[in-house]
């Protein structure tokens, strides 16, 4: 293998996390198979010291009653010596390791005994072996897994980095599939979720901007032609400017930047950049300031407004921004309302509502009509810039209220509801 095809695997990142893996595993496994190794060793050790210890109490005891050595059995070996030295226990290298010695000064000279550990030396090369074999095997097995979940994992990697690399070439319709229920599966669906929302966000800038042109169009056609007439009658017939042509004019450049306000307001108030001036907000207060600025606006159309409350309760907000979004709200009804309807504002604790009597909006046109610049063809002739409903829209979504579209009062007209939380920071 090339030493590039080398560092390009090892630049992979479950590949590097299996070698880890591999290598702590092996430290621990030599460690655990070390001790096992020494603990036995000591163990037998230890077990034979016992004997030799048991048989010189024994013997020493037959020396004290005057009997002679105890015989020893297979493998074994007992003496007195005139030696001085008590060595305790020892083996004599030069003899081999396949015997241990006790030796111990008694009254009647220094006594040996011996012990064949043969036997106990075979098991401990015999317990070696089998542990070295068994640990290469486990090291193997363990390397083998680690290379198959390092190489499945990374394919599922993969499977993530070529979606993202698909996204970033603009395929906003690209899903990454997983199967699975692991932290992989997970971020995958993150992803996915992002996508989609990127994708609808996409789609929606493509159809506000189809609105933006199409809403601007007409004005900027006016505009244009106004001064076009203006400008050919100065020139061919010497007429001046009048009054009327640059109020016309005004009208139209008035009516573009109002679009283009209207965009930069509910580009804020998306952002919850208005959070800052959030303050406990009385709902019966609000109602009173609307009813006492909309009442003789909504008289003077021919309609009449009615306030319905039921215990009003207090909510965190703005006060400035609620006010816009039930001014928004009766503003909409008194365009498509009918002539001489009623406008009722209900308040019941945290939820408002206003309900009007006019044409409605039919159920397959209310998730749309929440979209910027959005307007149905029967609107289209209207004043209006279809932002009216996407404000009220953001100013829930800001306050973390619920914003939602229904018939009116017996089937007729439109309902409007907000619906703040039940749990009211007052």
């Amino acid at each position: 293998m090339s030493l590039s095809r080398f560092n390009s695997l090892f630049r992979l990142s479950a590949l590097r996390q299996a070698l880890v893996l591999l290598s702590l595993f092996s430290l621990i496994s030599i460690i655990a198979w070390g001790g096992t190794y020494w603990l036995v060793q000591s163990e037998m050790r230890r077990a034979v010291d016992d004997r030799l210890n048991q048989r010189m109490e024994a013997a020493i005891t037959a020396l004290a009653a005057g009997e002679g050595l105890p015989t020893p059995e297979d493998g074994e070996s007992i003496r007195l010596t005139d030696e001085t030295e008590d060595m305790g226990f020892w083996t004599d290298p030069e003899l081999g390791e396949e015997t241990r010695y006790y030796q111990r000064q008694t009254p009647h000279g220094v006594l040996v005994l011996g012990e064949n550990t043969e036997r106990q030396e075979e098991l401990r090369d015999i317990l070696a072996v089998g542990m070295q074999l068994s640990l290469l095997g486990s090291l193997l097995a363990a390397g083998i897994a680690a290379v198959w979940m390092a190489q499945k994992a990374q394919k599922r990697l993969n499977i993530i980095t070529d979606g993202l690399a698909d996204i970033a070439q603009g395929q906003l319709d690209k899903r990454i599939v997983l199967l699975g229920n692991d932290d992989l599966s997970l971020v995958a669906g993150r992803i996915n979720s992002t996508t989609a929302r990127l994708e609808q966000a996409m789609t929606d800038m493509k159809v506000q901007s189809s609105n933006i042109a199409h809403d601007l169009r007409t004005p900027l056609a006016r505009l244009r032609a106004e001064v076009e007439t203006s400008l050919s009658s100065l020139v061919q017939n010497g007429r001046a400017v009048t009054e009327d042509d640059l109020i016309e004019a005004l009208d139209q450049i008035d009516q573009i930047t109002g679009t283009f306000e209207a965009l930069l307001r509910l580009a804020r108030i998306e952002s919850g950049a208005d959070r800052a001036e959030f303050t406990a907000v009385s709902l019966d207060g609000l109602i009173d300031r609307v009813l006492e600025t909309f009442s003789p606006v909504v008289e003077a159309a021919g309609h009449e407004i009615k306030i319905e409350r039921i215990a009003p309760a207090s909510v965190h907000g703005d006060p400035n921004l609620l006010m816009q979004l039930l001014a928004n709200l009766i503003q909409n009804a008194l365009r498509y309302g009918r002539p001489g309807q009623t406008i009722t504002l209900r308040c019941h604790q945290t939820l408002l509502s206003v309900s009007d009597e006019g044409p409605g909006i039919p159920f397959a046109e209310r998730e749309r009509v929440l979209q910027p610049l959005y307007q149905m063809e029967s609107a289209r002739q209207g004043e209006g810039f279809g932002l009216g409903l996407p404000l009220v829209q953001a100013i829930a979504e800001l306050h973390d209220a619920e914003f939602s579209l229904a018939d009116g009062p017996n089937g007729k007209g439109l309902t409007a509801t907000i619906r703040f939380p039940a749990e009211a920071k007052l």
